[in-house]
């Protein structure tokens, strides 16, 4: 049987038998967490209301992670600025407390570096660069990925690790095997490398090209 804070749909009966249940528990911002990051993929639009409620609750200890769930639930609805608001704000309440370490600000590099948020540049590549064993993780790192598109389009040179990057993402055949946000478009991100790996930029393109989901109307 499923958790009551653990539903992979959405409705009006099961938001009401969730209210139900929350109503009677202690820490009420934990299970709201819980249950927006269980519906990040199944329902975006709830789970950011849900995390939303978590925030308003005023627990600090999890304040941190509802800004993220936010931010990644906004970012799959298509409201990328409004995502990457909702992770400044993450990284902000991070600062803060320090116990409450989220990484809000890697998601943050990509949606800044994906939707080629220029004013935002600096502030991202600073934070990455802040802690540089991060790029290096995993052999195609979102970290990684975000330092290179945000350094090309600043007019560094990146044509070879775009090269490598673009080679590692061949060995995923569909984009559901491929380790990155589900959010982001596989295949927008390939052409992206692939400017790079060319040293072209081309003209910005429309924020819902990158995102799994459509904007809502």
């Amino acid at each position: 049987m499923t958790d009551w804070y653990r539903n992979t749909t959405w409705d009006e009966d099961i938001g009401q038998a969730f209210d139900k249940k929350l109503g009677r528990a202690k820490h009420k911002a934990q299970y709201l967490n819980i249950q927006a990051y269980t519906l990040l993929a199944h329902d975006p639009l709830a789970a950011a209301e849900l995390a939303r409620r978590a925030v308003a609750t005023g627990d600090v200890d999890q304040e941190a992670r509802a800004r993220l769930y936010l931010g990644t639930a906004l970012a799959m609805a298509g409201d990328v600025d409004s995502a990457v608001d909702a992770l400044e704000e993450a990284i902000a309440v991070e600062q803060r407390n320090p116990a409450s370490r989220t990484g809000a600000f890697l998601d943050q590099a990509l949606l800044i570096a994906m939707s080629r948020r220029n004013d935002m540049y600096e502030i991202a590549l600073e934070r990455l660069d802040s802690e540089p064993e991060i790029l290096f993780e995993q052999e195609i790192s979102t970290a990684l990925i975000a330092a290179i598109l945000i350094r090309h389009e600043l007019g560094h040179d990146m044509s070879e690790p775009a090269a490598r990057i673009l080679g590692l993402l061949e060995s995923f055949d569909a984009e559901a095997h491929a380790p990155m946000p589900s959010y982001l478009s596989i295949d927008t991100l390939r052409s992206r490398l692939s400017e790079v790996k060319a040293g072209s930029i081309l003209p910005e393109p429309a924020p819902r090209a990158f995102v799994g989901r459509d904007r809502p109307d």
